[in-house]
């Protein structure tokens, strides 16, 4: 098998996303008398921002409604209660912050010894066309990435899981799907919709989840360093 193109998520894949989530957290319980764990906290909200996610993109909620419905519910697992107004002011807060994002470190060394193997790296990611493009302009992506390669779901129609997503990017870049990887760190989109679409996938759990089926990713790994070995680069 001969990788000939790389795909990544962009959310916890190549920016870390916890901790804008875990400030925005504090900055709206700080009143409470004790404080969920954080990392269970910040896996909840994954979990639910994908369930809703659903709803969003079949029409049956709002954007707006799917940012205060994935924070209620992400606390009320964990035994806590939010208001509206409450779910409303974290996510300004999670916004402000998110204005600010980092990359992880070693995202350009990454990108950089597959481009020299002749390796292309794209993206693609779910979310509103706007805010990811903001985030992909201050993450300095742009310099690393073809902007043709570069696939979010508001913009193409589709969303991942949904096998399209990926086969609208294999066709772009006009590569059999068994030559194409995918990375990215959460189960049902970047290993359950990449392997759906007969492309390879390596899983990023670098949150330390559990697989949610029997897909199989060609590894995991824990740094995104890894994936280096893994393609003897």
């Amino acid at each position: 098998m001969e990788i000939k193109a790389v795909f990544f998520d962009l959310d916890d894949t190549l920016h870390d996303h916890q901790a804008p989530f875990a400030k925005a957290l504090l900055d709206t319980i700080h009143h409470w008398p004790s404080m969920p764990d954080l990392n269970t906290a910040y896996k909840k909200f994954r979990y639910y921002s994908d369930y809703f996610w659903k709803d969003y993109t079949q029409g049956n909620i709002s954007l707006e409604q799917l940012r205060i419905n994935r924070i209620i519910a992400t606390l009320e697992n964990l035994g806590k209660g939010i208001s509206e107004q409450e779910a409303v002011r974290f996510q300004e807060n999670y916004e402000n912050n998110l204005n600010t994002p980092i990359l992880f470190t070693e995202v350009p060394s990454v990108f950089d010894a597959l481009k020299r193997k002749g390796i292309e790296v794209g993206l693609i990611t779910n979310g509103p066309i706007t805010h990811q493009q903001n985030k992909i302009s201050q993450l300095g992506l742009q310099d690393f990435i073809n902007e043709e390669l570069i696939f979010i779901s508001d913009q193409v129609g589709f969303a991942k899981p949904n096998p399209q997503l990926f086969h609208t990017a294999a066709k772009k870049i006009d590569l059999p799907a068994e030559h194409l990887l995918y990375v990215g760190d959460t189960w049902e989109n970047d290993v359950v919709g990449p392997i759906s679409a007969g492309w390879n996938a390596i899983w990023f759990n670098h949150r330390s989840r559990e697989p949610l089926t029997d897909h199989k990713p060609l590894a995991e790994i824990n740094k995104l360093s890894s994936l280096l070995n893994l393609l003897n680069l």
